[in-house]
């Protein structure tokens, strides 16, 4: 396998305007290489935007700073109603949504499709519509894979997953929400309030949950065993805002109220 370092020269001098033949030319580098390395990686292995990510086998040793949302809101879908399967050739990453809420599904798939050189499907069973994309990928991208259903095992970010979450905790909360929450009404003493569940099996994906909020200044609660509720008026009017922007929106700085 070539160094890293030489694939980011050769697709920084690509994106430069040189010609794979003429790269290929330079470098002696097999030019089929050059334009597998242009087809797969340009766009997401560039070092001048590298953040020192974690290394992944599949192309993905640096994400641009414009898809560090987009990358941040697909974990909460992921840990909320997703899950990874092995396939005899490559992963299957599955998001299972409300066939109600089309914009959350078009956003899912937009968010998938800035990260990864696949083709993104979307199946049905039922009322649930399903994001689908394969890629070899995923289990490095997603360390949170692993056999068995997520709640019978210990899931942790991994220290790149908690600075990313750290810097956009808001498309984590949103990507949560938008996957196992939703936004309902309760009753306190004969008067309707709205309020915001997360429901989940896995005790550590609640807290990953809590702890997003408590970064955005939200006082999230234990409202049963399987379920985490957050409903004071100024946190749900905060909330609204919140899962009002998309990761694609323009960014704007996230400050906790405390």
């Amino acid at each position: 396998m070539r160094p890293l370092q030489e694939r980011f020269e050769i697709l920084r001098l690509w994106c430069a305007g040189n010609s794979a033949n003429s790269l290929a030319r330079r470098s002696g580098i097999p030019r089929g290489t050059i334009r597998y390395w242009i087809r797969h990686f340009a766009g997401v292995a560039q070092t001048e935007e590298a953040t020192g990510l974690k290394p992944v086998q599949w192309g993905f040793e640096s994400l641009h700073q414009h898809q560090h949302a987009a990358y941040v809101y697909l974990p909460g879908l992921y840990l909320g109603d997703g899950c990874i399967s092995r396939t005899p050739k490559t992963y299957l990453l599955r998001i299972f949504l409300n066939d109600g809420q089309p914009h959350v599904i078009d956003e899912a798939s937009r968010a998938i499709a800035l990260l990864m050189p696949r083709r993104v499907g979307l199946g049905r069973r039922g009322r649930i519509r399903i994001v689908t994309a394969y890629w070899g990928g995923w289990p490095a991208l997603f360390p949170q894979h692993g056999p068995g259903r997520k709640h019978s095992r210990t899931i942790a970010l991994e220290p790149w997953q908690d600075k990313l979450v750290a810097a956009h905790p808001d498309q984590f909360v949103r990507g949560c929400i938008h996957s196992d929450g939703c936004r309902h009404r309760r009753i306190v003493n004969g008067k309707n309030y709205p309020a915001y569940a997360f429901s989940n099996r896995s005790s550590d994906i609640l807290m990953l949950f809590v702890w997003a909020c408590e970064l955005l200044g939200l006082r999230a609660i234990r409202s049963s065993r399987i379920a985490i509720s957050i409903a004071r008026r100024p946190d749900v009017a905060r909330l609204d805002e919140i899962m009002a922007r998309s990761w694609s929106d323009p960014p704007r700085e996230v400050t906790s109220r405390g």
